[in-house]
């Protein structure tokens, strides 16, 4: 049969009913059918090859019809006669156009219906040299029709031959044109002359050719006529008869041996054999074939005997023919058929020979025969290709298979023979690519089984090896299939192979086996044995890869129940070595433990079923301690995902199974799995998950069973005992923490100890009961080297840690908050070289130690699963951790590296790892010491190349975080070794995969905090934040990873609540500042984690902490204490009670510093609650804290009490620790947790503090003398004492400026200004001293902004090519060095228009291409970076370059809240000495009547009466929609009440400027054109007055002799008359009204007074009529106020005052003091902000090319580009209505906005950053459409005015600076913001809002003449004007405010 494969081809059949004519009518028939008709609606015009196509097909038809007319004129060919050209020239023709039809790819069986016509033709003309041809065209073509490959080379005798098609039904038209075909063939070949010029001379075809060709096996016409049953009879029957009547034609006419003729006369009588009934007559048919025989006998070619063999066969197979035909009962009876027999019967008789010896003789000869030829067949056929035609030699080999089979049951050669023969063919005949091929191969080795069996009952035959290698058989083809991936169909192959090797095996125990027999097949039975149950698990596999689960199962237990436990003495190592140990014996138990977790997990996992389904206690293998081990693997490979529920199910059940079976004569054994059942418990999450014991009564019994001594079986477990009880002890530890036992600090400790106890004294190769019996250790694989990478780091400029013997750390590491003395660093100078392989080490004397020692420490240091370490948390060390257990934390470390030591070496990795952990936890206590002898020894092994690549990162991160100065070095080793890690393995199953992912997290992370350290030291807090808060995420997605691993265990879960991301509501806004931190996380109760979540939460834990620490530093409370509550609530779900009072504790200490009081005692009350009686860190610093409280809130005796306590404490933590190891923290170490006890003396001493209460003082002094002062011994003494304390001060503020505590710094800048102020005032001064002064109360005004605006600049050009997992760089240095700088195209003007216009949603920055204003923000970067507080750069000008009608003023009170500072410095570039006065508050004019102390204005009163009028007004405001338009009583009272609040608000900022600043006020004066002369004579006139004042004008006179007071008069006028007032001095105070009040007149008489005495003019203030002096200056005033009106001195044009108001002062409105209201006012947070601003103008008109138009002295504001917001919440219809037309109309010059709808994010972003003016109407200042860390994040920021309720206020945040709205339009860039300070009603601030609209002409004419206005008004100057326009001109009129520099329209 032929193997070939068949093309799949179209063919277009028409089925037809074919009469039963004769061939030549047929094939006439067949060319009148075939039509052009077929063709129809296919035929197209254009198409040129449809066109050939219908020329052909009319061509064959024409030719078909000449050759018709040359048979009706009867001309035939023959050798006398010549050819007709006609015929001739048509067979060209036909074959011609045949061919060019047979090229269409679509096969029609018509043409060839058209060629047998064709041929039939030429047949009848006996053209058989054309017919020829025709034939060999139309075989290659039915090969086609069938599927077959025709070889290219055919024989012409195979002309006659066709081999059957794979298909067995065929279509009748199809089958007779086969039919047709072979008749014509024989007719052909039997009829071909042998003069023809076609036959070559060599190959003659004759009838015995054709003969050999029919009987050579070839399928020819007799082998296809049983296919042909669908034929029509009669049809059928012609055939077959013309068939007879061409052969034995031929026979007669032609020449051959009598052998061949006899051949074919009986092919031709077979024909006729299988005809009809009638169509012959059957004496007439035996008659001829006794003829035909006899005629053969009577030709005497062949001896008898050869005649004999020739003719019986002949004849059988006619009889055969016969028997299967419908007519043999006519055939096989009558006189023809016996007289047949009698010929037949005659003629066997001539044999002579004896029948059973020459059967016997030719068996023999025959077997011989049968061999070589079935060997011979084998050889072919193993030679051939898969695409070689196969199918005779298969045929063959079947027919010797069956001939084998029939031979005597008895010889099993036959059999062998037969079952060889069948193996190979099975083996060729399958092809994987052909699943035709599967069936018939399996049948091959199916009908081997059935020999077998057959002949099973035979005593003497071997079956069960017959079934062995039939079962081989069946094996090795499965696997063939199972390496092609045809899982499905290798599993009937592998059923078999499991079967018949389980019933080979059994039926040999029983079987009759010759001893010789069973020697040959041992390692056979051997290997079958060893090896079945693999063949059981590949069925499995299998069956999984098909996805049948049940069936895999089922496959699975056959396979663990034929596994060779007594091969392996499995059951016996069971009591030898732990369970874990025993299925490593071998790779065949390793095998059985993979089987063994495939079950398990897929029974319990994915079947779901019954635990008592999943186990394996029902396996019948007949001994308890195998199913026992079998049991506990199976616990052990649901471990990985016990947090299932359905899992923990099955393991409790697994576990209850295993102690059934380990009774009390297995103690070792079962303690073994009771504490598993701890483990599991403890994972579970419930106490009674086995129900039946909780974690107590389980530890309990487990001491009780191997503590008894009898150990029975288990007495070769003994050395296991101490780990199991050790263990016990941990994980009873874990189950008291778990449950938060009221005793749990206690009890954790003491199983903690218990645990170190047990295995203190158990040294490698000895135990407390004896020694265990060693099994060699699996050969450890090396991990990967530590080296360094293969490409040098560029951010290094040269590589660290490389270099010579002398190289120096280069930068040091920022200590923690808690400082400690430095770890001396170990040298890293020698390169890391490739890691040594180590072997040969101690024998593992514990039960799965990696567990132990992860359970002990912190790390797993096993490395035989990976080739790295895997980084996993220990438990029981992190939890005495957490619960302030120092020791016996610090106790399990050892253990742990002790173990780590003996059992796996100190260079292995889990050594390595747990020295650093260990050694960090000794630096974190301050045992520097202790810590650099565990560092030293492992830092040699780590460059050595000994450890993994992981190993060492950890270790070089601890490291470097526990060094303090050579830490860059070191954090440089390991960043260069996370280039050697492995690219994520994507053959590892997910959850290891996302492990794995999360220990690289993991490690960055912990980079990433290592790097942050790095920052702080260099004081780079940006920097340092990035780091922190991309640790922060990695430690986030880490711990979200692992929850999406297991979904259903209680972890950190996903973000929600209290996001500073999020969109606030108004009422938030108005109580909180939004920031830029991360998204809040939620941290639930969590019963238990595994290793790798306690290690993450700890780094999380770090990271808070870390984080509370950098933002407190800045100065962002709001962001410290964010954090700190993440960390308290972190601590509550890890049942962390020291770290949650720690997060307290830091909660209180911030809000202790905001002034939060009650909530600060509240925090710490808490915080020390949840501490125990352990001296530790963390209660010393509540401590601390309490104390500080009470200083704070002035219980100093409290205070000294709680500091002394905290001191006791770290006496005892130092006696704890000397006990430990003789080593005594020192008290510096922890210097930072208790202040210093509050002295008596203060830094200033009293005398001055006094000095300072009674006199203001003057910087400038004020006055010159031209005599040199004399001090006295008192006078020098304090200004040494001064000198050193601005020293102190001074050093003090260089430390702290740029990372000190906000306070710390505003503290000591503010007491230098203070000693500045005091050595002034005793003559020390100089021109610099002021502006140093002005420069130190500018830093100190707006400290966290400064410190912000870094960080914010970092974050308006967002990097997108780095994410977190790439380690930050850093330079040799340590700065921060960014992965990817921009590309500055310095050649190309940045198009600013781009810029504004840019819509890219990526960030909220402008787009990173235009460098231009990039390269503006990175100069205020490097700007604010480079600044260093020191006298030479305080103390130049830095106003000179700005507008010279400006004025900036700075306000700002001592920390005692009792002085106030007042500074003015004039820009431009005419310089003038700046002017300070240093105003007491409370004394200044005490007269000693008793009665000023209660009539003084304190800072607290201002505020309070503040506060009070602020809140009374925000009801009110509140209040209005609640009163009724139509009451108007309650209108009248509601305006009566707002309109006493005007008043009230007036008065009080009335008060303010006359009881804080008097005479003194007149430093805020207005800019005046003054000259010289009225300088001149106002100086002359306070001189005069003064000097009449001091008695002066005595010594002119002419003395009289004697008189006393005129000698003592004489000194004091000589050295008054040398005192000169400053001019700047004189220009302030001549700006005070005559008509002041005396009191402020007083203030400048005491004044003067006061330089005369500092200059050393005697001055008794009792001489001193100061009501006269009063009368005498306010005549002089009203003099100077008349030249000044002569003189025509006015204000300066366009003048303009900017305020530098501290965080004491930002809440009132200055603005509307009675000196300041209705002048140009505007606040800023500093001079340096000022100039950003004005920068930022000068940029912005270069980009746009204005030059100095529109105006140059503000803002660039397009009044064309603006945007408008009005009514965005839709209940302010009033607003909306007022101001939609006007909105409206401004659109018609460009405007945009939206009304009565709110905006999205995206749209108020888009306004700011791509408009000049934006404005809002809303309610508050839209915090609840716009985030706050969006608008700081812009690159570029509009000018806007925000008109709701306290859009301008800044927070009071106590000690930290104040924070809100305003400042992040700051950070923005926003050159101006309008906004209120407090709640205002919708009609005033309305009427307002238009004044100043209607002032800086912001309408759409106004917008038009932008640049063409002659004197436009500034923005603030309007807002100035405009205040008077409110019915509440306070209340209402005060609130606006201007941040910022003005801008003009």
């Amino acid at each position: 049969m032929p193997t070939t494969m068949r093309r799949t081809i179209s063919t277009r059949t028409r089925s037809k009913n074919v009469t039963e004519e004769t061939v030549n009518k047929l094939a006439d028939q067949l060319t009148s059918n075939l039509t052009i008709s077929d063709t129809k609606g296919k035929q197209k015009a254009t198409l040129s090859s449809e066109q050939i196509r219908l020329d052909s097909m009319r061509a064959v038809n024409s030719a078909s019809q000449q050759l018709s007319a040359v048979i009706e004129s009867g001309w035939k060919k023959s050798p006398g006669k010549p050819s007709t050209q006609p015929a001739v020239k048509a067979a060209t023709s036909a074959a011609k156009h045949l061919h060019i039809l047979r090229k269409d790819e679509l096969k029609d069986i018509n043409v060839e219906r058209a060629s047998m016509s064709v041929l039939a033709k030429l047949v009848s003309l006996e053209m058989y040299d054309e017919a020829l041809s025709a034939l060999d065209a139309l075989h290659y073509q039915l090969y086609e029709f069938l599927g077959l490959n025709r070889p290219q080379f055919l024989p012409r005798n195979h002309l006659v031959s066709i081999p059957f098609p794979l298909s067995e039904t065929l279509d009748i038209t199809l089958l007779t044109l086969i039919l047709t075909y072979l008749l014509h063939s024989l007719t052909i070949l039997s009829n071909l002359p042998p003069s023809s010029s076609r036959i070559e001379k060599e190959t003659a075809t004759t009838l015995d050719s054709l003969s050999h060709a029919l009987d050579c096996g070839s399928v020819s016409f007799l082998l296809w006529i049983p296919r042909c049953s669908t034929i029509p009879r009669k049809q059928l029957d012609s055939l077959l008869t013309r068939v007879y009547t061409t052969l034995t034609r031929a026979c007669n006419n032609g020449k051959a041996s009598s052998r061949s003729l006899l051949h074919l006369r009986m092919y031709a009588a077979k024909c006729l054999a299988y005809t009809g009934v009638g169509t012959v007559e059957p004496k007439t048919f035996w008659d001829q074939v006794v003829r035909f025989n006899v005629a053969f006998v009577k030709s005497h070619e062949v001896q008898e005997e050869e005649t004999i063999h020739v003719v019986l066969p002949l004849f059988s197979d006619l009889i055969r023919i016969l028997e299967e035909t419908n007519s043999a009962s006519e055939f096989l009876s009558g006189k023809g058929f016996v007289g047949f027999c009698e010929y037949w019967l005659a003629f066997a008789k001539r044999s002579t020979s004896d029948p059973v010896d020459e059967y016997a003789r030719l068996r023999t000869k025959l077997d011989r025969a049968l061999e070589r030829l079935r060997r011979a067949a084998l050889a072919v056929l193993d030679s051939l290709s898969p695409s070689d035609d196969a199918s005779s030699l298969v045929l063959l080999l079947e027919s010797i298979v069956d001939i084998l089979q029939l031979q005597s049951v008895s010889e099993a050669d036959k059999v062998t023979r037969a079952l060889d023969t069948l193996f190979v063919l099975a083996r060729i005949r399958l092809i994987p690519s052909n699943t035709r091929t599967y069936i018939p191969a399996h049948d091959y080795l199916s009908q081997a089984t059935a020999l077998v069996n057959s002949r099973s009952a035979i005593p003497s035959f071997d079956g069960p090896n017959y079934l062995r290698c039939i079962s081989g058989a069946f094996y090795s083809l499965a696997g063939t299939l199972y390496q092609a991936q045809r899982f499905g169909s290798s599993v009937g192959f592998l059923k078999d192979a499991c079967f018949l090797g389980a019933q080979a095996l059994k039926t040999r125990r029983t079987a009759d086996v010759a001893e010789d027999m069973q020697a040959k097949t041992a390692d056979g039975w051997r290997q079958l044995e060893e090896q079945l149950y693999r063949r059981w698990e590949l069925l499995g596999v299998c069956y999984l890869k098909n996805g049948d689960r049940k069936q895999a199962l089922e496959a699975f237990r056959s396979s663990i129940e034929t596994f060779p436990y007594a091969a392996c003495d499995f059951s016996g190592r069971t009591a030898q070595i732990t369970f874990s140990d025993v299925f490593t014996i071998s790779n065949g138990t390793k095998q059985l433990a993979s089987i063994i977790d495939r079950i398990t997990t897929l029974g319990a996992c994915e079947l779901l079923l019954e635990p008592t389904a999943v186990s394996l206690v029902s396996l019948e293998l007949g001994d308890a301690e195998v199913v026992g081990a079998l049991l506990e693997q199976q616990v052990r490979s649901l471990e990985a995902i016990r947090y299932k529920d359905n899992v923990s199910k099955t393991i409790s059940h697994l576990l209850h199974d295993t102690l059934r079976i380990y009774g009390s004569s297995m103690p070792v054994r079962r303690a073994r799995v009771l504490v598993k059942r701890l483990e599991h418990m403890y994972y579970s999450g419930s106490e009674t998950t086995c129900a039946d014991s909780n974690s107590d009564e389980t530890g309990t019994e487990i001491e009780t069973l191997l503590q008894n001594g009898g150990l029975g079986k288990d007495e070769a477990l003994a050395a296991y005992i101490p780990q199991y009880r050790a263990v016990s002890h941990l994980w009873r530890a874990l189950h008291v923490h778990r449950r938060i036992d009221t005793k749990q600090s206690e009890l954790v400790a003491y199983h903690s100890e218990e645990a170190c106890r047990l295995l203190k004294p158990m040294p490698s190769g000895t135990c407390e009961h004896g020694s265990a019996k060693k099994v060699p250790q699996q050969e450890r694989t090396v991990p990967r080297s530590a080296a360094a990478p293969k490409k040098p780091r560029s951010a290094r400029k040269v590589p660290v840690g490389r270099g010579g013997p002398h190289e120096s750390p280069l930068a040091p590491v920022t200590p923690k908050a808690k400082s400690r003395n430095d770890l001396s660093p170990v040298s890293l100078n020698a390169a890391t070289s490739t890691r040594r392989d180590t072997h040969g080490k101690a024998s593992m004397l514990f039960d799965h130690i990696e567990n132990l020692i992860s359970l002990l420490s912190e790390r797993d240091p096993s490395i035989e699963e990976q080739d790295s370490l895997t980084f996993t948390l220990g438990i029981a060390s992190r939890i005495n951790g957490i619960l302030g257990l120092m020791m016996p934390k610090l106790h399990l470390l050892t253990v742990a590296r002790k173990l780590c030591d003996l059992q796996f070496g100190k260079d292995s990795d889990g050594a390595i790892v747990i020295s650093a952990d260990l050694a960090f936890e000794n630096v974190r206590l301050g045992r520097v010491h202790r810590a650099t002898k565990i560092f030293a020894p492992n830092i040699e092994l780590v460059k050595s190349g000994r450890a993994s690549v992981d190993a060492a990162m950890y270790f070089y991160l601890r490291y470097a975080e526990a060094l303090i100065k050579s830490s860059v070095d070191i954090y440089a080793q390991a960043m260069d070794l996370s280039e050697s890690l492995d690219i994520e393995d994507k053959e590892q199953p997910v959850n290891q995969r996302i492990r794995t992912r999360v220990q690289r997290m993991q490690l960055t992370a912990l980079a990433s905090h290592v790097f942050a350290l790095i920052q702080c030291f260099k004081e780079d807090v940006p920097s340092a934040l990035n780091g922190l808060l991309q640790s922060l995420r990695l430690w986030n997605r880490a711990a979200d990873s692992l929850i999406r691993l297991s979904s259903s265990r209680n972890g950190p879960p996903a973000l929600q609540n209290d996001n500073p991301f999020e969109t606030s509501s108004l009422e938030d806004s108005r109580n909180k500042v939004k920031e830029s931190a991360p998204a809040k996380k939620s941290f639930p109760r969590r019963t238990s984690m595994d290793s790798l979540e306690w290690q993450i939460s700890e780094g999380l834990v770090a990271t808070l902490f870390s984080l509370v620490e950098v933002y407190l530093t800045r100065g962002s409370a709001r962001e410290a204490e964010y954090f700190s509550q993440q960390a308290y609530e972190l601590a509550e779900s890890l049942n962390a009670p020291i770290v949650a009072s720690h997060a307290l504790a830091k909660r209180g200490e911030i809000q202790l510093f905001q002034g939060h009081f009650d909530n600060s005692l509240q925090s710490l009350t808490a915080a020390a609650a949840m501490l125990t009686s352990t001296p530790g860190a963390e209660s010393i610093d509540v401590q601390r804290l309490r104390g500080m409280y009470n200083e704070r809130i002035l219980r100093d005796g409290d205070a000294k009490v709680l500091y002394k306590r905290s001191l006791d404490m770290i006496d005892d933590l130092d006696h704890t620790l000397q006990r430990t190891d003789n080593l005594i923290v020192s008290r510096k170490s922890m210097s930072s947790l208790a202040p210093s006890e509050p002295q008596n003396e203060t830094l200033l001493p009293r005398l001055f503090a006094t000095l300072l209460r009674l006199h203001t003082i003057a910087l400038p002094m004020g006055a010159r003398s031209k005599v040199t002062k004399t001090t006295s011994g008192t006078a020098q003494d304090v200004l040494l004492a001064l000198e050193a304390a601005q020293n102190l001060l001074w050093e003090h503020i260089s430390l702290i400026n740029r990372t000190g505590k906000l306070h710390d710094v505003r503290e000591a800048m503010v007491s230098f200004v203070l000693v500045k102020a005091f050595q002034t005032s005793l003559g020390v001064s100089s021109d610099e001293i002021p502006t140093l002064m002005i420069g130190l109360l500018d830093a100190s005004a707006s400290i966290t902004l400064r410190r912000e605006m870094i960080e914010t600049i970092g974050h308006k050009f967002p990097s997108t090519t780095v994410d977190d997992m790439t380690w930050p760089l850093i330079t040799t240095d340590g700065s921060f060095q960014p992965r990817f700088k921009p590309h500055l195209n310095k050649g190309r003007r940045a198009s600013f228009s781009n810029l504004l216009q840019s819509d890219n949603d990526d960030y909220d920055g402008v787009d990173s291409t235009d460098n231009s204003l990039r390269g503006y923000w990175d100069s205020v970067r490097m700007r604010y970076e480079a600044q260093i507080v020191e006298p030479s750069t305080l103390s130049s000008n830095h106003l000179a370059d700005l507008p010279s009608n400006w004025t900036v003023a700075h306000i700002a009170l001592s920390e005692d809240k009792s002085t106030l500072f007042i500074t003015r410095q004039e820009c431009g570039q005419s310089f003038r000495t700046p002017l300070i006065f240093c105003v007491t508050l409370k004394g200044r004019r005490d007269n000693g009547d008793g009665d000023d102390e209660e009539k003084h204005l304190t800072f607290e009163d201002v505020t309070e009466e503040f506060k009070e009028i602020v809140r009374l007004s925000d009801e009110g405001t509140k209040a209005a929609k609640h009163v009724n338009s139509d009451d108007q009583e309650a209108r009248a009272n509601w305006w009566k009440q707002r309109a006493a609040l005007d008043s009230r608000l007036r008065d009080l900022l009335e008060n303010i400027e006359f009881c804080w600043l008097g005479a003194f006020k007149t430093i805020l004066h207005a800019r005046r054109n003054l000259n010289s002369e009225l300088i001149a004579d106002l100086r002359a006139q306070f001189e005069k007055v003064f000097l009449r004042a001091l008695h002066v004008q005595e010594a002119k006179a002419k003395p009289r002799m004697g008189a006393h007071k005129k000698k003592a008069s004489q000194p004091r006028s000589h050295l008054a008359s040398q005192v000169t007032f400053d001019d700047a001095l004189l220009e302030c105070f001549s700006a005070l009204s005559p008509k002041c009040r005396d009191e402020e007149l007083e203030d400048l008489v005491y004044f003067i007074l006061d330089l005369y005495h500092f200059h050393g003019v005697p001055v008794a203030i009792a001489e001193v009529d100061t009501t006269q002096v009063v009368v005498d200056l306010r005549g002089v005033m009203e003099d100077h106020a008349q030249k000044l009106i002569r003189g025509q001195v006015q204000n300066m044009d366009d003048e303009h005052l900017f305020l530098v108001l501290d965080k004491n002062l930002q809440g009132l409105p200055w603005e509307s003091f009675p000196i300041l209201r209705g002048r140009s006012v505007s606040r800023i947070p500093s001079v340096d902000f000022l100039h950003d601003r004005v920068a930022f103008a000068k940029w912005k008109r270069d980009v746009l090319n204005l030059g100095n138009s529109p105006d140059s002295r503000g803002a660039v504001v397009d009044p064309r580009k603006g945007y408008y917001i009005l009514n965005p919440s839709g209940d302010l219809e009033k607003t909306e209505t007022r101001f939609k037309d006007w909105a409206l109309d401004l659109e018609k010059a460009g405007w945009q906005g939206v009304i009565g709808h709110p905006p999205s994010e995206q749209q108020f972003l888009n306004a700011l950053r791509t408009q000049d003016l934006v404005i809002y109407f809303g309610h508050g200042g839209g915090e609840q459409y716009l985030r706050s860390h969006k608008i700081r994040n812009l690159a570029t920021c509009a000018s806007t005015m925000l008109w709701g309720c306290s859009s301008g206020i800044l927070r009071e945040m106590g000690d930290f600076d104040r924070v809100g709205t305003p400042y992040n339009y700051m950070l923005a860039g926003s050159p101006c913001l309008t906004a209120n300070l407090w709640d205002v009603t919708d009609r005033d601030i309305d009427k307002f809002t238009q004044a100043v609209f209607d002032k800086i002409g912001l309408t759409s004419d106004g917008s038009a003449r932008w640049g063409d206005k002659k004197s436009p008004v500034s923005i603030v100057e309007a807002v100035a004007k405009s205040r008077d326009v409110c019915k509440l001109k306070y209340l209402t009129g005060a609130a606006p405010i201007v941040y910022g520099i003005p801008f003009y329209l």
